[in-house]
């Protein structure tokens, strides 16, 4: 039961913090799309709620179609956000902000490389065996032969 309880109250935090992770993206989205704000005027803040709405609407919509294949989601966010984040842009910082020798940026550059050859490989595979499917379920640690 405790572990059931503690799994319960992970669900909730998670799903109470779904608004805080939401709110950048409509904020910076909305500004873009809405050139006024909706403090004097009723109809802009009308369109602004639509459109959120409709963005939370979409998100939940996407999350239902792929509850079955959330590992592969997973897969392609960390293939487009993980692996810049590790192998390309601290070389870029790194080459644009500190003088050093030739051969330094050599190096960087080369990581920058690498790291785009890493990030295509990863799609690449994500995007295959989400096509492709899973027909066979790969064994488990604790699972009977």
């Amino acid at each position: 039961k405790l572990v059931n309880g503690v799994q319960f109250i992970y669900s909730v935090a998670i799903l109470l913090s779904t608004p805080l992770q939401f709110f950048p993206a409509i904020d910076i989205s909305s500004q873009q799309l809405f050139s006024k704000t909706g403090k004097y005027n009723p109809y802009i803040k009308w369109k602004k709620n639509i459109y959120r709405f409709f963005m939370v609407f979409f998100c939940a919509f996407v999350a239902w179609i792929g509850a079955n294949d959330l590992d592969k989601f997973v897969a392609l966010v960390g293939s487009f956000a993980c692996v810049p984040l590790v192998y390309i842009y601290p070389p870029l910082l790194h080459y644009r902000a500190v003088q050093q020798p030739t051969w330094r940026k050599v190096t960087d550059v080369v990581l920058c490389i690498f790291g785009f050859i890493v990030m295509g490989y990863t799609t690449a595979l994500t995007v295959i065996s989400w096509t492709h499917g899973s027909s066979s379920k790969t064994p488990g640690y604790c699972d009977s032969g």
